[in-house]
């Protein structure tokens, strides 16, 4: 009896076919004699031989049997070659679709950290593919996985891909972020504490934020902006237990931050969508690209916005406000101390409701640099994760 010799693993596709015709040969048997003793017609053979035929188990089975290996020798020369073939046909399809780069702000991922540097452009392809754990590195592709629907007008004014990675991103964040199972009433709770935080700098309610939400099953997550990713908000539900808001650092004035945060949280308290963006200019006060059939309309938005600023504004204090109709400073200063938010908020909602002209109040209004806030907590763009834990070691160091 010859004893087989494993083979050392190469990128080269060995047949187990072959392998099989150097042992028969060695022991001085055809090709014929083989098949009579399978009980195997002779084109079986010669097609396994000839890589024509793959070796099935129960083939494999009879192979340990008549030449005294094991089964198994037989299953992993054909896996093996199997995967061999695929990982060649894999790079060829990567290497012949490297214009789906093109479509990815690659250069801006691997500064930030989420790609790494130095890889070919097959390579690349595939560290997309493991970026967004998708099969194939085509944005529709990730696009499908989360059930967004980006409406052909959109596309022409956005990037697919940069808005797909600008997603992945808050994805990740996420994932990564234990939050207690989702607790409609808990949340409603947590937006009227974080009404508190409206007049400190975001480097101090950022994490408060964050704690509170997560506290609630509902992630909060800044992501850095993504040029031509054209969301400034994305809010969905990561699975029946979790929330996800994430938001871009495109929104600088404080009021406007503010409005979205309350805005998309009553989308959360209200609906169970699987995802819904917001991008200005194409659809600021509407669902836009969305996912789901019957988006709301004009109207049902409107009132969303109304009930927005109403959590963020006590609308018996609005209303009185209004009706004396004093614009001034002072008037605004008071309101913002009665009702405990920042002035900021009550300018920005009185120039949404043209009540007074953009260039009035502007003394009031507050722009955050998100950048210089935030760069304590990550140089690439994270900020969720380190801003809770900072959250929680602080809350552990006070107990």
């Amino acid at each position: 009896m010859t004893t087989s010799i494993p083979r050392v693993s190469s990128d080269m596709p060995i047949p187990p076919g072959e392998v099989l015709a150097e042992e028969i040969e060695a022991r001085g048997m055809t090709q014929r004699e083989l098949a009579a003793r399978l009980g195997r017609p002779a084109q079986v053979v010669n097609e396994i031989i000839r890589a024509k035929k793959a070796i099935t188990p129960e083939t494999a089975i009879e192979l340990g049997n008549v030449l005294g290996t094991t089964a198994r020798f037989w299953m992993n020369l054909e896996s093996e070659y199997r995967m061999i073939l695929a990982r060649k046909r894999e790079r060829e399809i990567l290497e012949a679709n490297a214009s789906w780069l093109d479509e990815y702000p690659v250069r801006e991922m691997i500064k930030r950290g989420w790609m790494e540097k130095g890889l070919r452009k097959p390579e690349k392809l595939k560290a997309l593919q493991k970026y967004f754990e998708v099969a194939v590195p085509e944005p529709r592709a990730y696009q499908e996985a989360i059930g967004l629907r980006i409406q052909e007008a959109a596309r022409v004014k956005i990037s697919p891909g940069a808005l797909s990675v600008w997603l992945r991103e808050g994805e990740i964040q996420a994932r990564s972020v234990d939050t207690a199972e989702y607790n409609e009433e808990v949340f409603s709770e947590v937006l009227n504490s974080i009404r508190n935080y409206t007049g400190d700098r975001p480097r101090e309610f950022i994490p408060k934020m964050s704690k509170l939400c997560s506290d609630a099953g509902v992630v909060f997550c800044m992501v850095q902006e993504l040029r031509k990713s054209g969301a400034i908000v994305a809010t969905r539900w990561m699975n029946d237990r979790k929330a996800l808001i994430q938001m871009s650092t495109a929104n600088t004035w404080a009021d406007r931050f503010w409005f979205i945060f309350y805005r998309e949280s009553l989308h959360l308290l209200q609906h169970r969508k699987q995802i819904r963006i917001v991008i200005p200019g194409f659809n600021e006060d509407s669902d836009g690209p969305e996912t789901e059939p019957g988006a709301e309309d004009t109207e049902t938005e409107a009132n969303f916005a109304n009930s927005a600023w109403d959590l963020l504004i006590n609308p018996g204090a609005w209303r009185a406000f209004c009706n004396k109709g004093r614009y001034d400073p002072d008037s605004v200063k008071h309101l913002a101390h009665s009702v405990g938010i920042s002035p900021s908020i009550l300018v920005g909602r009185m120039q949404r409701e043209r009540r007074i002209a953009t260039t009035q109040l502007k003394s009031l209004k507050r722009q955050y640099d998100w950048k210089r806030e935030l760069s304590s907590y990550s140089s690439a763009g994270r900020y969720t994760l380190l801003s809770v834990a900072s959250a929680r070691v602080s809350e552990s160091s006070d107990s």
